[in-house]
């Protein structure tokens, strides 16, 4: 009788992976376009005084790679410049329900900001609207593909 019970779970366990495989997503197109980012890339920016960035020059080495699965970007990102030296981790992605790209960011600062990006030929412009100190605050900042 246990071994009637084992086979029929084995089976079923089996059944059932071999169900997820088929049934798995595939990434779409726009999933697809987040492969502009992966690579290592030299960054330079200049930054406005915010309330929580000084103003100055920043320097940067990002690395993207996919994650698995091929539906998110992770980044890892080192910058330098007028805060010093900091790290940052970022996931980008597509949401399709909305229709827009997105980046969840995180640094060593205790900062977490999610930004929505639209893409429109070679420039991928993020927005995001968060509070410092109780303040409203937009920030906004664009990539341009120059190549």
């Amino acid at each position: 009788m246990k071994e009637r019970i084992i086979f029929a779970l084995a089976f079923v366990l089996v059944f059932c992976a071999i169900y997820v495989q088929a049934q798995a997503p595939t990434p779409n197109p726009q999933h697809k376009k987040l492969g502009f980012w992966i690579g290592t890339w030299k960054i330079e920016g200049e930054g406005k005084e915010t309330p929580m960035w000084l103003a100055g020059k920043y320097y940067a080495t990002m690395t993207a790679e996919w994650f698995e699965g091929r539906f998110h970007v992770i980044l890892h990102t080192k910058w330098s410049g007028a805060m010093g030296d900091y790290s940052e981790l970022g996931i980008l992605g597509y949401d399709p329900g909305f229709g827009k790209y997105y980046q969840y960011a995180i640094d060593e600062f205790g900062t977490g900001l999610a930004f929505y990006r639209t893409v429109k030929e070679n420039v991928w412009t993020y927005i995001t609207d968060t509070k410092v100190e109780g303040k409203p605050v937009k920030f906004r900042h664009t990539v341009v593909d120059e190549l």
